[in-house]
């Protein structure tokens, strides 16, 4: 057995086989796979193998849609069987919701120039003649559906990695690995030790036992989950063409031709978790056994509208295990407390995901990031709050409810309350409806007297928009105040501070005493960060997205110096409150003997005062409002009393609203400021999403600086709408049209609260952008006209917040 290689992969399912593929289809030929009984054991060998590639969000279409080209590729180029199946699918509609989801996914595909449509229920009884429609109001046709055979697909994987000089070790289980000092691992097997510069854990069922062995826990949590076989039915006997997949997706059910009977599998509503604990480590092809039972009602509801079924005989029925993260999407990239460990755990779909997981693992190892932006699948979004016990609640909330639609900016009840702040209590009693993000507990909005505290679940408008709207009237018109503490706060220190955060930076370092907006780049130019950073005394205070602060941190890691420079995650440290409105600084004077006035405390001012209360304060000048306002940072234990003197005079004339996080999200849409995650995300150059501004290439050398001085020409442009939506609302991902034809996509979108209109931001082509175009957003499948604005919709000027 070798000795060494660059990258040794753990894991030899269809995930741990495509990434070993990919790192040699790129060059990376000295890789080398373990895998501790058989390829395929695990999972992979009983998996479905369904393929579809119409989803949310587009990040995840994109990894399915490669998926289903690469089958081709392997078939093809190196001439490896993979069972493929290209039968097309259809998703049943039986509801209106179940519609208005589908065309929302629909429209979002169209950047993807994936194929989906509706098609009437006659052409779905010639698609798939066991189909009874009664049941049904509507079909969506996905071009790009079918299935692949589990085990010759892994096997493909593995056949092309070889073809190309890669390694695989069979029966060859791993017992340790050990970190050394240049930051490689030595990989201990039964049959002796390899030295490699990079480890993946791609163990599948395993992977909680192998993360173990670097130190480190991974929130994942095993589940069964049934399927059955047929025997054959008469009517699929007579077709002379084979089914397409279909999704019952209101049911929990998906099914398709196996044979010439069929496969019906369900997430069930009586989800049983296994081997919580622990793997068997002597587990591989063996089956858990059968209860049929727990999927009775799904099966029912599968006879509706394949009658078919009710007369078939079963085959056989397969109860395997399956492992999966706590909102059930793959844990991938390298993990934040490590050096060159990468994961690849948790991919519940792995025969529809697995080529894109291998493809972005490679583009990760080789190239230092992704080519496309997948946090949402990115190990660093879950942090200490992804307990064990927080685990495998949210795994059995998501495994039973996967028959219930997302809606948009819907929260989970499972897990709650999360970590709260101090004035949760009063926030609440106030009307507050809470959210939750990255383990805390945030204020979305609040209902007025009278009204439920509570979301509707709708793709309409929601029963929170006239209140939000109302919020932000009140910010407008006097001043708003929001609890803000789901901030990711770092404070860097130390004799070379400022000499490393100017070179992890693309912006000029504040003076002392004031603020800069800041970009981080990656090498290659992609925004990886949007900061506000804060020169306070000895220190900088960089302020970011609250959930991306593992991922922040593993950036400032990697490229720490080994003395000189102190980075800590303060996040939880400090609580935050935000005001702003045209009153804001009059507030601000009756609660602090500093002078608060705009010729002493200035726009992008940072200062540290002193509230009446003796509660020591951080304060900076900013606004994500576009009013005059201040970010407020103090010890947790003082919030309540700051919280207290700031709505001193909340009732007189209504001066200090309380507003909530999408009151904030709304404002700023009548100001077009572009937020991290929806219109800023590593897709994008600095000059593509409106940040050159803060990019200063004559400041010095700064990680991106040669990226950005050798910038193509903007593949994209961001563009502000108006929509003529009337009752609808708008939410991101809708398809933008010029002159009838698809261009762009709305990266978000909503209500401006004082413009009395719906307001959509996103992208467009460079030549796109037109001025005087004739616009339109897609809802929900109909065509909405749009108009271009060119400017802030909202005191374009900039003046409001300098005031």
């Amino acid at each position: 057995m070798n000795t060494s290689a660059r990258v040794v992969v753990i894991g030899g399912g269809v995930v741990g086989c495509s990434i070993l593929y990919h790192l040699a289809k790129n060059g990376w030929t000295d890789v080398t796979l373990l895998e501790r009984q058989e390829l395929t054991s695990g999972s992979s060998w009983h998996a479905a193998g369904g393929l579809f590639t119409v989803v949310r969000p587009n990040a995840s279409a994109e990894m399915h849609r490669y998926t289903f080209q690469i089958y081709r590729e392997l078939e093809n180029t190196y001439q490896q069987p993979c069972g493929f199946h290209f039968t097309g699918g259809i998703n049943i509609c039986r509801t209106q919701d179940e519609i208005d989801s589908n065309a929302m996914m629909q429209s979002a595909c169209r950047r993807l120039g994936i194929e989906g449509h509706f098609i009437s229920l006659e052409e779905a009884r010639e698609k798939a003649p066991v189909l009874d429609t009664t049941h049904m109001i509507g079909a969506f046709w996905e071009e790009e559906g079918g299935h692949v055979d589990p085990a010759s697909a892994t096997n493909a994987f593995a056949g092309a990695a070889r073809q190309l000089g890669a390694t695989i070790h069979r029966h060859t289980p791993v017992m340790a690995t050990t970190q050394r000092a240049d930051g490689g691992w030595d990989v201990m097997t039964d049959k002796g030790c390899i030295q490699a510069e990079y480890v993946v854990n791609a163990a599948g069922l395993w992977g909680r036992e192998v993360a173990r062995m670097a130190g480190i826990e991974l929130p994942l949590m095993p589940v069964e989950h049934h399927y059955m076989v047929t025997e054959n039915i008469p009517l699929i006997e007579q077709l002379d063409f084979e089914l397409p997949q279909i999704n019952d997706n209101e049911t929990g059910c998906y099914a398709r031709q196996e044979g010439k009977g069929m496969l019906l599998g369900a997430y069930e509503n009586q989800m049983r978790h296994w081997a919580k604990d622990g793997t068997p480590l002597d587990f591989g092809h063996e089956l858990l056994p059968d209860n049929l039972a727990c999927m009775e009602e799904n099966i029912e509801q599968s006879i509706q509208i394949m009658p078919c079924l009710a007369e078939a005989g079963i085959k056989r029925v397969i109860n395997g295990p399956m492992i999966f993260s706590p909102d059930l999407g793959p844990l991938i990239g390298p993990h934040p407390a490590l050096r060159n460990y990468f994961c690849a755990n948790g991919v519940m779909a792995g025969f529809n995901q697995g080529a894109g997981i291998g493809r972005v693992l490679a583009e990760w190892i080789i190239g230092g990031e992704p080519d496309i932006d997948i946090f949402h699948w990115d190990v660093a979004r879950f942090g200490d709050f992804a307990t064990a016990s927080y685990t495998e609640k949210m795994t059995r909330y998501f495994y039973e409810n996967r028959s219930e639609k997302i809606f948009p900016y819907q929260s989970f009840p499972v897990a709650r309350p999360q970590a709260v702040s101090p004035i949760h209590h009063l926030l609440q009693a106030s009307g507050a409806v809470f959210g939750t993000g990255f383990g805390r507990e945030h204020v979305t909005w609040f209902a007025p007297e009278g009204m439920t505290a509570e979301d509707s679940l709708t793709y309409r408008q929601p029963n929170w928009w006239k209140p939000v709207a109302e919020e932000g009237k009140q910010l407008r018109h006097a001043a708003g105040l929001f609890e803000f503490s789901d901030m990711a706060k770092f404070k860097i220190s130390g004799s070379n501070a400022a000499a490393w955060l100017d070179h992890l930076m693309a912006n000029r370092l504040p003076k002392p005493g004031r603020i800069c907006l800041s970009p981080m780049l990656s090498h290659n130019g992609f925004v990886i960060g949007d900061f506000t950073i804060s020169h306070l005394d000895d220190y900088f205070l960089v302020i970011g997205t609250y959930a991306m602060q593992l991922a922040f941190m593993r950036h400032f890691k990697q490229h720490l110096p080994a003395d000189g420079v102190v980075v800590e995650n303060i996040s939880d440290q400090l609580s935050g409150l935000a005001i702003a409105g045209p009153e804001a600084q009059n507030i601000m004077s009756q609660v602090t003997d500093a002078p608060m006035d705009s010729g002493a405390f200035r726009f992008l001012d940072a200062k540290q005062i002193r509230f009446h209360g003796g509660q020591n304060v951080i304060a900076l000048r900013v606004s994500y409002t576009g009013e005059t306002g201040y970010e407020l940072y103090m010890a947790p234990a003082d919030q309540p009393a700051v919280f207290d003197q700031l709505r001193a005079n909340e009732h007189e004339e209504k001066r200090v609203a309380l507003c909530g996080l999408r009151t904030l999200m709304m404002l700023r849409l009548e100001k077009s400021y572009p937020a991290w995650g929806l219109e800023i995300t590593s897709d994008y150059y600095a000059h593509e999403c409106g940040l050159m501004d803060h990019v200063k290439c004559d400041k010095g050398d700064f990680i991106g600086r040669s990226a950005v001085m050798n910038y193509p020409p903007p593949r994209e442009r961001m563009i502000t709408l108006t929509v003529d939506a009337g009752e609808n609302a708008i939410w991101g991902d809708e398809a933008i049209f010029l002159d009838g034809a698809p261009v762009g996509y709305v990266s978000s979108g909503g209500w401006g609260p004082v413009v009395n209109q719906h307001i959509a931001l996103g992208y467009v082509p460079v030549d796109a952008y037109k001025k005087h175009g004739r616009y339109a957003v897609e809802i929900l499948g109909n065509l909405y006209l749009a108009t271009l604005q060119t400017e802030a919709i909202y005191d374009p000027a900039g003046q409001k917040m300098r005031i």
